[in-house]
């Protein structure tokens, strides 16, 4: 068994592959800032579950130089690299990735199943799953729920501002208007939808189809927006939420020196030394040479990858 976890912004995941590349587990959770705590839990889980031993490990996600060394993993990837092998797996013939998570996005292109161009979200948080759980917040309902009434609205309610400041004030004003909270629903996925195209996609070649994923991936409301503001086929594969950690382990499961079987831990605890410094060969570990982009890509599909 191999084992990939992806630590995010805001949650940790954990999946566990065969040698086929099935998935045989997988878990999702919150880590409310302790990730440490969350991935011990995640292995506490899978060991329960029957799932204690395993020959590889890697890890990925912004958190993934920490959780990587404490755990002794295999392998230490970037998230752009992990996602797209998950995606040579689940939608072999996607032309696009839009990855959206709680408090960052991608935009990743491809050609012939190669990286060809990725983008990262700015500091902007319109275009991400806090913005569309802020709205949801505001109008008493979990974001599934603002989905599913976004699905039932004749029109849209148009948002004209970008920033997560100004949306309340306009949300308010459209109710006062007599729009329907449908049509605002609506029209809140429509404005994220905008949001993301106009920080990420800019430049971009986007062709379809496109694999969506990232936990915002489970609001139907969303891909739809994205399909139609596109006009191409968006895809939501299996295991959508856990994308990256399951690339993770496709990457673990091709290891050039596979360690003798290891059990997961039951306890995850900080180490009781300095991280290792970066190396400066993973361009996405402080996000300082963005600039470099074109020098990044001459060298190969994406630093790190191999």
């Amino acid at each position: 068994m191999y084992v990939g976890i992806d630590i995010g912004s805001i949650s940790a995941k954990l999946v566990i592959s065969g040698e086929d590349g099935s998935i045989l587990y997988s878990d999702y959770r919150y880590h409310r800032g302790e990730p440490s705590g969350a991935v011990g839990s995640l292995c506490r889980s899978a060991r329960e579950a029957g799932f204690a031993r395993y020959r590889a490990m890697c890890v990925t996600g912004s958190g993934r130089n920490f959780i990587g060394e404490v755990l002794c993993a295999d392998l230490v990837k970037n998230e752009i690299t992990a996602t797209w092998e998950a995606t040579r797996v689940l939608l072999p013939e996607a032309g696009s990735i839009i990855e959206i998570g709680g408090q960052d996005s991608k935009l990743i292109s491809l050609e012939n199943g190669e990286i060809s161009d990725f983008r990262l979200n700015s500091v902007c948080a319109a275009g991400t799953g806090s913005f569309i759980e802020q709205q949801s917040n505001r109008l008493g309902i979990t974001p599934m729920e603002l989905s599913d009434l976004a699905q039932m609205a004749e029109r849209p309610a148009r948002f004209t501002g970008r920033c997560t400041v100004f949306v309340e004030t306009e949300m308010i004003n459209l109710q006062q208007r007599g729009w329907s909270v449908e049509s605002i629903a609506a029209g809140l996925f429509e404005a994220v939808c905008e949001n993301y195209l106009n920080d990420l996609g800019s430049g971009m070649k986007i062709t379809g189809p496109v694999m969506f994923c990232g936990g915002v991936s489970e609001m139907e409301a969303m891909r739809l927006a994205f399909s139609r503001r596109l006009q191409m086929e968006v895809i939501v594969p299996s295991a959508n939420r856990v994308a990256a950690a399951y690339g993770a382990s496709v990457l673990a499961s091709r290891a050039t020196r596979p360690a003798p079987e290891r059990e997961l831990p039951e306890r995850v605890a900080p180490p009781d030394r300095p991280l290792r410094p970066c190396d400066g060969r993973d361009c996405l570990t402080c996000g300082l040479c963005y600039t470099k982009r074109p020098s990044r890509l001459s060298g190969g599909p994406f630093p790190g990858s191999g």
